[in-house]
Formats: C-alpha cells, structure tokens, sequence
C-alpha cells in the first residue's frame, strides 16, 4: 500500500497556524478573508478582520454554513438590509434567512423598526420617503429627511404642499422675476431695471470721499 506523502504534508501544514492569521488556521485563512471582505462591503478585510468574522462564521471551527451558501445568501439579503436599514445583514439574520424565499425576508427586514424613528416600521420609512423624494427634490433641490417623512406619514399632509410651503419660506429658493436678477434690498425695482432707486445705496466707483 502506497502512501501519498503529498496529502499527509499538506493535512499537516493545513493545520498549522497561520503566521498573520490572528488565531486561523493556514486552510481556513485564504476562505476567511474572502468572505469576511464580502461582508465588508467596502475594501479588503485585515487578518485581524478576517479573524473576528470566522469566529461568528466557524465557531469552534466548525462552519455554520459553505463559504457557497454564504455568498448566495449575503447577495440576496443585503440589498433589502441597506434598503431598510442602511445596514450590512448580520451574522445571525444571514443565517436565520439562509432558506427563507424572497418575500420572507424582505418582510423582516421592512418589519424591524426604523432605527432613528421606531414608531415606524422600517417598510413604512421607505414608503414616505419615496413618496416625498420627486417633491423634495423639486422644491428644495435636495433629498427628503426622515423626520419630514414621518411627519408626512402621521399627518397624512400632501408632499407637493409640505414641501413648496417650505420653500415658500426659504428666501433663497424664491424664484426671481426676468429682468429683476438684485433683490429688493440692493436696488430691484418692478421696471425690471438693476440700477440702485432713488435713496438707495450707491457705488463707490473711486471717487467718494469720507
């Protein structure tokens, strides 16, 4: 009987300590800081990184699922985690999720509360912002916060009303007539001219005196 000196060298070395692997093992490095850059979701993950996710992914080295099952779930799962929650899943939702079928797991994520407004759900969040987003950005030529979409959910207010109002109030959004580019203040006036009226602050061209 022949014996593979290869695999007994390789099942030897597999087990060694990595020398930069904080604690993995030279077989678990390579997978650990692939998946633990997956659930990154931003640059690479350090070994120390690495490090920390494979003691929530292998517990006692154990894993509690294939580096496979993981990828599949982490790319079905995360967009509805940072939709609801601006959020990467966790370790546990991605294992509780694993088997669950698509509308599952959007519902527990729509269902977990807002994070800064937990009198909402996390579903109906979204919801308003969505809605107020184009009225937003119309009148204010910006993105709608949160907490004027939770008002605009508890009161039930129009978003095209909410947010021309608030424009209404902001001098800066004003529009400006044609032909009156100064405000009133520096010397506009209703015949659409730019000079300064009558009384009104004058250009100092150089030849004023104190």
């Amino acid at each position: 009987m022949s014996i593979d000196w290869g695999n007994v060298a390789k099942s030897y070395f597999d087990e060694l300590p990595h020398p930069m692997g904080h604690g993995l093992k030279i077989k678990e490095f390579a997978t650990a800081v692939k998946l633990a850059t997956l659930a990154k979701f931003g640059g690479h993950a350090q070994p120390h990184e690495a490090a920390l996710f494979w003691g929530e992914f292998a517990p006692g080295g154990k894993p509690i699922m294939s580096p496979e099952e993981f990828e599949q779930t982490l790319d079905r799962i995360a967009p509805l985690s940072f939709t609801y929650h601006g959020r990467p899943p966790t370790m546990k939702e991605i294992t509780t999720l694993k088997d669950a079928p698509p509308h599952e797991a959007s519902k527990y994520f729509g269902d977990l509360p807002d994070a800064q407004h937990p009198n909402l759900s996390a579903a109906q969040m979204v919801k308003s912002l969505t809605a107020a987003r184009p009225w937003a950005r119309e009148h204010l030529k910006r993105e709608p916060l949160k907490n004027e979409a939770a008002y605009l959910h508890h009161s039930g207010t129009s978003p095209n009303d909410y947010y021309s109002h608030l424009a209404a109030q902001d001098p800066a959004l004003k529009p400006r007539l044609p032909g009156n580019e100064l405000s009133p203040e520096i010397g506009g006036d209703a015949g659409g001219r730019s000079l300064p009226t009558t009384g009104g602050p004058q250009v100092d061209n150089g030849t004023a005196h104190a």
